[in-house]
């Protein structure tokens, strides 16, 4: 139709005139124009049906791969189903009694931080790596030098009033100079800036020239006073407050300003100066009659260390090591050398020491038992009679005690040993007719085992009145380390970890003793601890 339109009547009237063989041409002309269109459609043609084929076999293979994994969907429900139906009929049966009860905080020693996670909160994992810098300031850090004030609050003055050489007294007049040293203290809630001035003055006699002294602790052209250091250290290692925010509080409580390394520095100072009484506190623990021992992990530098307390009611010591066991024990030379009475756990490396007499934690033993009672319910009828047992002896003692008694009566000492045989007994023949598989660490068997053997030890709070029903005194004594660990995260430096357990020392026995915390740390770092007289040591 294109190329017909394009012929106009005017040229075709022109061909004809010209005779029939331009009518010819026109017609061949047109012939091979339809030959040609013919041929186009049918290649067009054959090229869709080879695509359309193609495509019809891509879907097939789809078809037939869809079609498999509908199948193995349908056997995968079909075994879901039949385990669903196993599962159902083994809750429903006897079996579901042998059900493993895992141990956590509330029925054995272990602590809440090995709780299993599905217990507690899960822990955010921080998103921050490494900057691989060294610590403290970096390179273009301004940083701040503490420096001497042109007016300070108070200025003290140090003369000598006579000649060392010639005994001739010294006049006003005789001042050549004055050497200036300035104390960052705080005094009435605010920073206060004392000026010491030595005067080097010079003998009209024997024209000798002579500096006084400055007193012991002002030791440097600019320093910090023990009573700004002490509260540093008091909101640091006592209040456990960050040492970067203790450095805030300093400067918004006290207009203070005090730099983290500052804060630091005084720490491992008032450490240094506590060698001694540490060494006295070690010597008064062994004296004593009763004492608490107990351990607990820390983190130093990315590694495991341990943490060990030893305690009396008046007094307490940490010592980190990197041993849990007889070797930190011997290390640092409190439990070998003991000879009262050792208030500890069921750990084994205790048992080393023969020297001295045993009472074990019964607060681990009320967990035992509840962990038994869980994992193997036929045996909750022992286990709970004993549980009610170790309660009321302990009640029955804390009465006579407040009573002004200092043992409990025979007769009724007689008693509870009597009930505590007769509920081990019971125990055996309900051991005996359940047969309980060991399905976890702790098997009743091997309670009643440690009930019969330890006996003494367990029930020594019966006995003797000075003697505590648990532990738990060591454990408070170690809380307050957990928790500088969760603040903290862990110790960079065993040399750090060193010094604070022993300022946690000390001020753990300054409170025991209802001394001042503050007061105490300004006298440590006087090298005048408070807390060590002879008397209140050994008694």
């Amino acid at each position: 139709m294109q190329f017909y339109s394009e012929l106009e009547h005017s040229t075709i009237r022109r061909l004809y005139e010209q005779g029939l063989e331009s009518i010819v041409r026109l017609v061949s002309k047109l012939e091979d124009r339809i030959i040609h269109l013919e041929d186009l459609q049918l290649s067009d043609r054959a090229q869709t049906v080879e695509q359309l084929s193609e495509q019809i076999k891509l879907l097939q293979q789809t078809l037939e791969q869809k079609s498999q994994q509908v199948i193995a969907v349908h056997q995968l429900n079909h075994a879901l189903l039949l385990r669903i139906r196993e599962l159902e009929q083994f809750i429903e049966s006897d079996a579901a009694e042998t059900t493993v009860i895992n141990r956590d905080s509330h029925n054995s020693n272990l602590p809440p931080s090995l709780d299993p996670p599905w217990q507690k909160p899960q822990r955010t994992r921080s998103l921050r790596k490494k900057s691989h810098r060294k610590p403290g300031g970096q390179l273009g850090h301004s940083g701040a030098t503490l420096l001497q004030v042109s007016a300070p609050d108070r200025i003290i003055a140090h003369w000598l009033d006579r000649c060392p050489r010639c005994q001739s007294p010294f006049a006003p007049t005789d001042v050549v100079r004055h050497f200036r040293r300035q104390v960052f203290d705080i005094e009435n809630g605010r920073q206060t800036v004392i000026e010491h001035q030595a005067a080097m003055m010079r003998c009209r006699a024997c024209e000798t020239e002579t500096r006084s002294f400055f007193p012991a602790f002002v030791k440097a052209p600019v320093q910090y006073g023990a009573d700004a250091r002490a509260k540093s250290l008091y909101l640091h290692l006592y209040q456990l407050i960050p040492v970067a925010r203790t450095a805030e509080a300093m400067r918004d409580l006290f207009a203070c300003p005090m730099s983290s390394a500052t804060i630091q520095r005084a720490a491992r100072l008032c450490a240094g100066k506590l060698v001694r009484s540490e060494q006295r506190t070690k010597a008064a623990i062994r004296q004593s009659a009763i004492a608490g021992v107990d351990e607990t992990g820390i983190r130093v530098g990315g590694e495991v260390f341990w943490v060990h307390v030893a305690r009396t009611e008046t007094l307490t010591h940490l010592e980190p090591h990197a041993k849990r066991g007889k070797a930190a024990f011997d290390h640092i030379g409190i439990i070998n050398q003991f000879k009262g009475i050792l208030i500890r756990d069921g750990w084994s490396s205790y048992k080393w020491y023969s020297q001295c007499r045993h009472s074990l934690c019964n607060a681990h033993l009320l967990r035992d038992l509840t962990f038994i009672a869980e994992a193997y319910p036929p045996q909750q009828s022992w286990t709970n009679a004993l549980c009610r047992l170790l309660i009321e002896m302990k009640d029955a003692v804390e009465a006579a005690r407040q009573a002004a008694q200092t043992k409990l009566d025979a007769a009724l000492q007689n008693v509870f040993l009597e009930r505590y045989d007769g509920i081990l007994s019971d125990a055996e023949r309900a051991i005996a007719r359940a047969s309980p598989p060991k399905i976890n660490s702790l098997t009743p068997q091997q309670l009643v085992r440690r009930l019969t053997r330890n006996k003494r030890e367990i029930l020594c709070f019966l006995f003797d009145f000075a003697v505590p029903f648990d532990n738990n005194g060591s454990e408070r004594d170690l809380r307050m380390l957990k928790l500088q660990q969760k603040i903290a995260g862990c110790f960079r430096t065993m040399a750090g970890a060193v010094a604070f357990c022993r300022i946690r020392s000390y001020l753990s026995s300054v409170r025991k003793q209802g001394r001042g915390v503050s007061a105490a740390l300004k006298g440590a770092l006087l090298g005048k601890p408070t807390l060590l007289n002879r008397a209140v040591l050994i008694s």
